[in-house]
């Protein structure tokens, strides 16, 4: 997904509109991405993110962290585009270190569902490389600010 589905690039259109000038010629797009590895999960994510119940992601350190102030598109699981995010702060954790406040910053409730969730996500995404999750596997611990719609 990115600014070549026309969804993406008028929804982007629409948050640059929203901008003072200035501002929207300083914006950048860092990234097209939907939440979880479900239709279903991502639309519930998306919801989330839009009703302010989703202020955070996590993602396995495998690859760069997203940068503080990088905007990105949160889309539906079929790439419809539905929130831009700007990243605030991003720290470096384990899968076992995750506490129950980030569990509900990243809109799952409890840690119990969180590990549910992040088992299955990032348990099939690794055993697809032949690594396993354990208690030690890195984590990128992102959190975020729903820019657009206001």
């Amino acid at each position: 997904m990115s600014l070549t589905d026309p969804r993406t690039a008028a929804f982007w259109a629409g948050y640059l509109a929203s901008l003072p000038a200035a501002e929207a010629r300083a914006s950048r797009l860092s990234g097209v991405f939907f939440f979880d590895d479900t239709p279903q999960g991502a639309a519930l994510c998306a919801a989330a993110v839009l009703s302010g119940g989703k202020t955070a992601t996590s993602a396995l350190a495998d690859g760069p962290a997203p940068a503080p102030g990088d905007l990105e598109i949160v889309t539906e699981h079929d790439g419809t585009p539905r929130a831009v995010i700007r990243i605030g702060h991003v720290d470096y954790t384990t899968f076992g270190a995750v506490d129950e406040d980030f569990a509900r910053a990243e809109g799952d409730g409890t840690l119990a569902s969180w590990r549910e969730i992040h088992l299955r996500c990032y348990g099939d995404r690794l055993a697809a490389r032949g690594e396993s999750l354990t208690e030690d596997t890195p984590l990128w611990r992102i959190f975020f600010t729903r820019v657009y719609p206001t």
